[in-house]
Order: structure tokens, then sequence, then C-alpha cells
């Protein structure tokens, strides 16, 4: 009975009627943007594989909008939007458990939350695939990505994770909010490989153009 009483007022009055994107009052798809805001974002294109990674994709390019979404979500408090934006990562590689980046923990404690936790939770719930945040931990506190060039990017991230005994063997998919280069995947990736992981697949809601 209070399942169909839930459903009639759910149909009377539904549960999202705000676009995450521009704010309004509308009604959304299951991507929780409304028509109009979800045919202004592009889908991302094909992207080069780095060394260790068996396979890298992203769901949207990087533009104006696709980083307005972001913003808000990693930096505004908006955990919510973690299934908004996991709705555009798709996958066809089987993986044993979803493996999400790690922020150093002075950063997650500063912002209060890893926000490729909440993506991988959120994926998680779609796929059925088993979150194992612990499979991967960031030693040392690196400076932001976003601030440098591309032949400094991989020296920032060398050696600034370290991976658990207990990825031996799995086929694991890393999950990150945004590629560039893929410098950080690629650590990420060298790292789990070298405690034994059968393969490594990464996957991101986006894909941005990487600097010169």
């Amino acid at each position: 009975m209070l399942r169909l009483l839930q459903a009639f007022l759910d149909a009377l009055y539904p549960p999202s009627l705000t676009c995450n994107l521009c704010g309004k009052d509308a009604f959304v798809g299951p991507q929780g943007l409304c028509e109009a805001c979800a045919a202004l974002l592009c889908p991302a294109p094909p992207l080069p594989l780095p060394s260790h990674l068996d396979g890298l994709r992203a769901g949207l390019l990087y533009d104006e909008h696709a980083s307005a979404l972001m913003h808000r979500f990693k930096y505004s408090g908006a955990r919510y939007m973690a299934g908004t934006l996991a709705y555009f990562m798709q996958t066809e590689d089987a993986a044993d458990a979803i493996v999400p980046v790690p922020l150093y923990p002075k950063r997650q404690k500063r912002r209060g939350y890893n926000q490729s936790l909440l993506l991988a939770q959120a994926l998680s719930n779609r796929l059925g695939i088993p979150v194992h945040a612990e499979f991967l931990s960031r030693t040392r506190d690196t400076a932001s990505q976003t601030t440098l060039r591309r032949a400094a990017r991989a020296d920032n991230v060398r050696g600034a994770f370290r991976a658990s005994p207990g990825v031996a063997g799995l086929r694991l998919l890393l999950l990150d909010d945004v590629v560039t280069t893929g410098a950080t995947l690629n650590e990420c990736a060298a790292a789990l490989k070298a405690q034994g992981a059968l393969s490594v697949s990464a996957l991101t809601v986006c894909a941005a153009k990487p600097p010169k």
C-alpha cells in the first residue's frame, strides 16, 4: 500500500524537477538535465591509451557546459550530482571491482569528500560491480595537475600511489572525474599492476583537451 501511495505521489509531484545545469524548473531526464541542456553536452572522442592501461573511455567532452556541471559537483558540495554524472559513464570492460582514484587525506578532509569515490558508488549501483577504495591510496600530496603543462604532469604524480596486494589476479575498473593527459590514471594503473592486477581499464566522466 505504501509503495502504491508513493508511486501516486511521484506521479503528481515528480521528485526531480530542477535541471542540474541551468537550474530551471523542468521535467528532467534520467541524467538530471532538461532536454535543452542535455542537447548541449558533447560526447568525448576516442582517447589515446596510456602505456599501463588496458582501456580508456570518457563520457563527455570537457567543454564549458560539462565543466559547469563538474565544478558544481567538485567544489560546491553538490554530492547529489554523482548519479547525474555517472549516467554518462559507459563501459564494456568486464571488471571484478571499481577502484576510484584517491585524494590525499588532507585534501579530502578540506573538500569533505572524494568526488571519484561518489562517482564509483553511483556507477556500482548501476552495474552491480563492487567498489574497493582500499585497493589504492595516495602516498603524497601532489600539485594540482590543472596547473601543469603536459611534460610536468607525469613527473608530478610519479610514485604518488600505492596499491594493495589484494588486487592480485583481479580485473579492475579505475575511475576518475576528468582525464586530460592520462598521467594520473597511468600512474595508478602502474601501481595496481605492480601488485598483480590482471588488467586495469579506466573510465572518466569527461575528457579535457591536453595542454601543450
